[in-house]
């Protein structure tokens, strides 16, 4: 390929430091097969470091239109991030849409080729031709290691402007994003632009009542900006600081948000779930749990199974969907359902007894709802749920109403469960 000069870029000072866009390929983005987060994740992190999400462009696997992408994001923002199309099938063409733009080469990369081999190697597999495509990048641009997976992401400095291509799984994504493009971007922007940043993740508090109540103690206010992030059941609160303001500057003010909301916080760490302060709370008791799923049909399980470690305290569970099952594998009174339906405080209660006795677990956690048209009555419409814990002390049950559809209240009210054995545990008010 013949050598053409790199995309010229605006004047100086034309283009905001702090702006940073993200250019995501892939036809699945476009047609609904796949849900496209990388914005909020891009989004969430930039903030500290002083930066912005200032644009999120989707384009298809075409390379004329992810090259166009890349060119009119690269003559706008400080930093330009491309996500997809580095894997090894014909619809990959990251590579060589951004090469034709700068009139480079795209050339094999003997590191990236020997962990390639490495990866396939601990896998039991061989490396196949079209698998070593993974390790092709554009001739000039810097490696990034992937950690999470096969192809290496790519990085330039050009025009005064980072341009970082990336893989687009999303595991694959965070990991280059932690490891590699948020430690150079704040290199580039400076301690002084840096904001210092609090976040408290909160389960079972509405956003605007969040929101309200922070607006009563004067945030936004004194320098100190405010964002929220709600996701079924959950809302995270983030204060940011001024830029080059010292984390101390900070702490009285997060003191009070921290009184504020109290015991809704479950973590202020923003990569935790509550499943992960669930399983520390167990492993700190030596404590174990078992579940007993109806409408969230083992999603609970799914979720404490994502933390590592999770074999030291979680025994198991029952996914018992139907009638029969609650009966037949957990010992739930069929006289308890025809009283008072599947639906309902008593067989909640005794899916959570037992599950418990069943797997001899420290813990029950049960959830019984309706989760999707059909089942639903005036009296116990759809999100209706009544879920419970059980423990040698007794047990705990609670009633949520979720709003939305099916997987969206099976998401709420899988949270507001794992939150419900966090308060038990904790000793809080259910």
């Amino acid at each position: 390929m013949a050598t053409a000069p790199e995309p010229a870029p605006p004047a100086r000072g034309a283009v905001p430091p702090d702006a940073v866009e993200l250019v995501c390929t892939g036809d699945e983005l476009l047609n609904g097969r796949t849900l496209n987060r990388h914005g909020q994740t891009l989004g969430a992190r930039l903030p500290a470091l002083g930066l912005r999400l200032a644009r999120e462009t989707i384009v298809p696997d075409d390379a004329a239109a992810i090259e166009d992408a890349v060119r009119a994001a690269l003559a706008r923002a400080s930093a330009v991030v491309v996500s997809g199309g580095l894997g090894p099938t014909t619809d990959d063409l990251t590579r060589e849409a951004v090469a034709h733009l700068f009139g480079r080469r795209i050339v094999t990369d003997a590191g990236a080729l020997e962990a390639l081999e490495r990866r396939y190697a601990g896998w039991g597999r061989t490396l196949s031709e079209l698998s070593r495509r993974q390790a092709r990048v554009v001739e000039g641009f810097t490696v990034l290691p992937n950690s999470a997976g096969a192809a290496p992401g790519q990085r330039l400095e050009t025009g005064g402007r980072a341009l970082f291509l990336l893989p687009g799984p999303p595991r694959e994504f965070l990991a280059l994003l932690e490891d590699h493009v948020l430690p150079i971007l704040g290199q580039r922007a400076g301690a002084g632009r840096r904001r210092p940043q609090r976040v408290f993740r909160t389960c079972g508090l509405p956003e605007s009542n969040a929101a309200q109540a922070l607006e009563g103690i004067g945030l936004p206010g004194g320098g100190i900006d405010v964002a929220y992030c709600a996701a079924p059941g959950r809302v995270d609160v983030r204060l940011l600081g001024p830029p080059g303001a010292a984390d101390a500057a900070l702490d009285a003010t997060a003191a009070r948000v921290r009184a504020l909301l109290g015991d809704v916080v479950f973590t202020e760490d923003d990569l935790e779930e509550m499943e992960h302060v669930v399983g520390r709370l167990l492993a700190a008791r030596g404590a174990t749990l078992a579940v007993a799923e109806s409408c969230t049909g083992g999603l609970i399980g799914h979720r404490v199974t994502q933390v590592a470690g999770s074999s030291a305290w979680f025994l198991g569970g029952v996914v018992a969907y139907a009638n029969e099952s609650k009966t037949r594998d957990l010992g739930v009174d069929a006289g308890a359902i025809s009283a008072h339906g599947a639906v309902s405080e008593p067989v909640a209660r005794a899916m959570a007894a037992g599950v418990r006795a069943r797997f001899g677990a420290a813990c029950g956690l049960a959830v019984t709802g309706v989760a999707g048209p059909g089942g639903g009555t005036p009296e116990k419409p759809v999100g209706t749920v009544w879920m419970a814990v059980a423990d040698a002390a007794g047990g705990a049950a609670k009633l949520i109403r979720g709003l939305g559809e099916r997987s969206v209240i099976k998401d709420f009210a899988s949270g507001m469960a794992l939150d419900l054995l966090r308060r038990r545990l904790l000793g809080l008010t259910v």
